[in-house]
């Protein structure tokens, strides 16, 4: 190699080791720059120092972080207090990570690039994940339920009516992923809904009850009301008379046992009846008290006809629901044996 050349490699060698100095020193003035396009959440922090980028953060995200973190299923609703979760913004972390991200890669790439790291850093927040796992539990608990039939039942002068729901169980893993992406978030809204499959279905919708039961019949006894139902809607309503005070019609939830036109009466072998304590007294005796139609539902008790008009919307009987003949026997073409009765 002549002269020459030696002096022309010399001579690149030294413009390549000063391109490599110069490069390093620009880019190791950048050590405390985060890189333009790098941003902490929505948080534009790219080209500011260190403290600037800490104050920055602090300021706009702590109080997202302070935030409550709201839990929904359906129109239940739970919530996840910082102070129960510890939730606290690490802004200096944050700050570091965001750096560091932009100390991706080689010195020539970021200084010959623009500085431009085009990158979104998650916020540092850290938290009781104990804390966090208890309340995932909790909720878990409230929102789990088997499946339910729909039902029906008589408070207050009403039918109430209990509908079908399946069973629902909470996805936990899933929940609790959600809740820690949240809780590591500090996004303005903080909302979870809580993740479920379902188990299992009723076996018995509130169609199929309205099927099953084609009509149900309700007594009142403090209005001294008897209420007839058909497909679980209110149809018509009676005047009666209850049983009175000592011998009060028994509460609670029956069904028609027994069907008779023109029904004996089995005495009952009481003190009350007297001398007919334990007789039978044929239909149509004058001593027999059950007019037209009887319907049974429970221990010798039953709806039955009445010609004592006078005592309807009265307690007057000895346990029995009377009724107008009339009403009774349209009452008795109504109902079959097994329709609910709800006495209250």
């Amino acid at each position: 190699m002549n002269r020459a050349a030696i002096i022309a490699a010399a001579a690149t060698a030294g413009v390549l080791f000063v391109f490599v100095v110069v490069i390093l020193i620009i880019d190791g003035s950048r050590n405390d720059v985060i890189a333009d396009g790098v941003r902490v959440g929505t948080l534009d922090v790219g080209g500011m120092g260190r403290d600037e980028a800490r104050s920055l953060v602090q300021r706009k995200l702590s109080r997202s972080v302070d935030k409550r973190v709201g839990v929904t299923y359906h129109k239940q609703r739970f919530v996840l207090r910082p102070e129960v979760a510890k939730a606290r913004l690490d802004a200096a972390a944050t700050v570091d990570a965001a750096l560091d991200r932009s100390r991706e890669g080689n010195p020539f790439g970021r200084v010959l690039g623009g500085n431009d790291a085009s990158a979104t850093v998650t916020p540092r927040v850290s938290y009781a994940r104990s804390a966090v796992r208890a309340f995932a539990q909790r909720i878990a608990e409230r929102v789990d339920r088997p499946a339910r039939d729909a039902d029906i039942e008589w408070h207050d002068g009403k039918l109430d009516r209990t509908r079908a729901r399946s069973g629902v169980q909470v996805q936990r893993p899933q929940f609790l992923a959600k809740l820690t992406s949240v809780m590591g978030n500090p996004a303005p809204e903080r909302t979870v809904e809580v993740p479920v499959k379902v188990t299992d279905r009723p076996d018995r919708t509130f169609e199929d009850l309205a099927k099953r039961y084609p009509t149900v019949i309700a007594v009142d006894r403090d209005s001294k009301v008897l209420r007839l139902y058909k497909y679980l809607k209110l149809d018509k309503r009676y005047k009666i008379a209850v049983g009175k005070a000592g011998l009060e019609t028994a509460a609670g939830r029956y069904e028609i046992a027994e069907k008779i036109v023109n029904p004996d009466w089995h005495v009952p072998d009481s003190d009350w009846a007297g001398d007919l304590a334990g007789r039978t007294i044929p239909a149509g005796d004058p001593q027999n008290p059950l007019e037209a139609r009887w319907l049974g539902f429970h221990d010798g008790q039953g709806i039955h006809g009445t010609a004592d008009l006078a005592s309807l919307g009265t307690a007057a009987s000895h346990g029995c629901i009377r009724m107008s003949v009339p009403a009774v026997t349209e009452l008795y073409g109504e109902v079959k044996v097994g329709t609910p009765l709800f006495l209250q």
